[in-house]
């Protein structure tokens, strides 16, 4: 664990654990301090990072420990759930201070309302200027929340939280619905946040303007000081240090082991000797039995010792393999997913895209791609980016002009509609009638760290990162693999472990492909030939 220098603490978490109702354990005996320093919660997904959040928001309790917290704690949850009839007000929680206030200008305020008011008398105007400042001037309080989009109600969430003007405030993938301008008022807003502040999130972006990161592994809760960049480099130092620890292991064990056999060779030639030494020896029987069962108990109990031994290196292979993180998997795509340079791969023709203004210039889109390029599809939430990949899989048609694609194609969105999570991974391959044998096959998901549970248990059980892996297997190793990928915010609900495999796996493709995505380090990762922006005179397409 990396030595962090901490202000006071905000939050101190003490010999602190978690259990579900049916008694599984997720978090044991976690000492964790939380200070003003902003800090980041990474690891894989099902550790128990939410849980986390909610424990030090108070949301959940522990079910041993102690925790304690600041009496102002502001909690914005990933997923904000909308009752009928709320409005934004109600969201932000203002609604009745804001009703307090128009009580106070009619002149008809009760009692109660000073107390509901708490010297917030600017309160509306407040909000009134966050929203403007989220890139939300046509909202108001009294827009229904049901009418909002997914970025827009994070980002109403956001706001409430902070007129809350909290102590700490403690945010769960702030920015999973959030366009890139949203993305940069995320940012703005929260580099100028003077509270104490915690953000679950897999955004490397966001991680990278914090000064602590905590992550949960299988090892327990680690801190690193420093952003996410630096924390890489720590972590990257300390899986090289556990590789060759592990390797030193191994190559300890392995000269033991040559070890114990010579030992074992030469004890049994040693009592062999003996043996023929008692028979020939002039002594009576008795005698001579008794050196062969002396003999006898010498090579067993030294046997029994080196089984011992080879058990306790064994153990000391298994514990240093332990502190080594997962290796990153390779998809191995099959040829037929190869698309040559100069292969035609679609055309679009001033294609309408339907949904959108048939008068706005950027509802029509021409469009020429050829041979393997990598475009990195970008523009605000609702300009069409989604449309536009539904269109090219054939979920949709165009209204007028002409779209045509002209290699086989798979489209995989962040909800993976490309699977039946009914049936397992193995069952949909040879439902498509993969070219790939029995055991290649499960050689090849065995590399993507899917063993042989997982490929045949139902797609629907196997988590985020899991289900992205069969759904790349499912698009490349069919009868007729995808020459084209079409990439619809896949990497939204992933742990950051499982996206950096999944753009690991995507340099191994040599076809082409079209990414949408809020994730910029993704977008960059995938290295594009191309960048394919949304502007409101139009889509340009622009060669990196």
């Amino acid at each position: 664990m990396t030595d962090v220098k901490r202000l006071p603490a905000l939050v101190s978490l003490q010999h602190l654990s978690f259990q579900f109702a049916n008694g599984e354990t997720l978090l044991a005996d976690v000492n964790l301090s939380i200070d003003q320093t902003p800090t980041g919660i990474v690891g894989r997904n099902g550790r128990g990072k939410s849980i986390l959040a909610k424990l030090m928001a108070g949301v959940l309790l522990p079910s041993s420990g102690t925790l304690k917290k600041p009496a102002h704690v502001a909690y914005v949850p990933q997923a904000i759930a909308v009752q009928a009839g709320q409005t934004i007000a109600d969201i932000t929680a203002t609604a009745a201070a804001l009703a307090a206030l128009e009580r106070m200008a009619r002149g008809d305020a009760r009692v109660s309302d000073l107390a509901l008011i708490d010297d917030r008398w600017d309160l509306a105007e407040r909000l009134r200027q966050a929203l403007d400042a989220a890139g939300l001037p046509t909202l108001s309080a009294s827009t229904p929340a049901d009418q909002l989009s997914g970025g827009q109600l994070a980002r109403v969430a956001l706001i409430g939280a902070l007129l809350a003007a909290p102590q700490l405030l403690i945010l769960d993938e702030p920015s999973n619905h959030l366009d890139a301008a949203g993305r940069d008022w995320l940012l703005h807003v929260l580099r100028d946040w003077r509270g104490g502040l915690v953000v679950v999130s897999h955004d490397r972006q966001l991680l990278n303007a914090m000064g602590r990161i905590i992550e949960l592994s299988p090892l327990g809760i680690q801190a690193y000081g420093g952003n996410y960049d630096a924390y890489r480099q720590q972590r990257d130092t300390h899986q090289q240090a556990a590789i060759a620890a592990w390797e030193q292991a191994r190559l300890a064990r392995s000269r033991e082991r040559r070890r114990l056999k010579k030992d074992h060779d030469d004890l049994q030639r040693h009592a062999a000797r003996a043996r023929k030494q008692a028979e020939t020896a002039n002594v009576d029987r008795f005698t001579k039995a008794r050196w062969k069962s002396a003999a006898k108990e010498i090579v067993s109990t030294v046997r029994s010792a080196h089984h011992d031994h080879k058990n306790q290196l064994d153990a000391q292979v298994r514990q240093a393999y332990e502190r080594v993180a997962d290796e990153t998997p390779t998809l191995l795509a099959l040829p037929g997913s190869t698309v040559p340079n100069g292969r035609q791969v679609l055309v679009l023709e001033q294609a309408q895209l339907p949904w959108l203004d048939p008068l706005a210039p950027a509802s029509y889109l021409t469009l020429n791609l050829t041979g393997p390029a990598r475009v990195a599809v970008r523009g605000p939430n609702g300009c069409g980016k989604s449309t536009l990949l539904k269109l090219l899989a054939g979920h949709w048609r165009a209204v007028s002009g002409k779209c045509s694609v002209a290699v086989p194609s798979a489209y995989i969105d962040q909800h993976l509609a490309l699977l039946d999570d009914r049936r397992s991974l193995v069952e949909q391959l040879n439902l498509l009638d993969t070219p790939l044998a029995e055991a290649e096959l499960r050689t090849r998901l065995a590399l993507l760290q899917l063993d042989a549970l997982r490929v045949t248990q139902p797609v629907g059980q196997l988590s985020g990162g899991e289900r992205l892996k069969a759904a790349m297997a499912v698009a490349l190793w069919r009868e007729t693999p995808a020459q084209l990928l079409l990439l619809d915010e896949p990497t939204n609900h992933l742990d950051l472990e499982s996206v950096l495999a999944f753009e690991q796996a995507l340099k191994g493709f040599t076809g082409a492909l079209l990414a949408v995505s809020h994730d910029e380090a993704f977008l960059q990762a995938i290295e594009p030939t191309h960048h394919l922006t949304w502007r409101a005179t139009g889509w340009q397409l622009e060669r990196v």
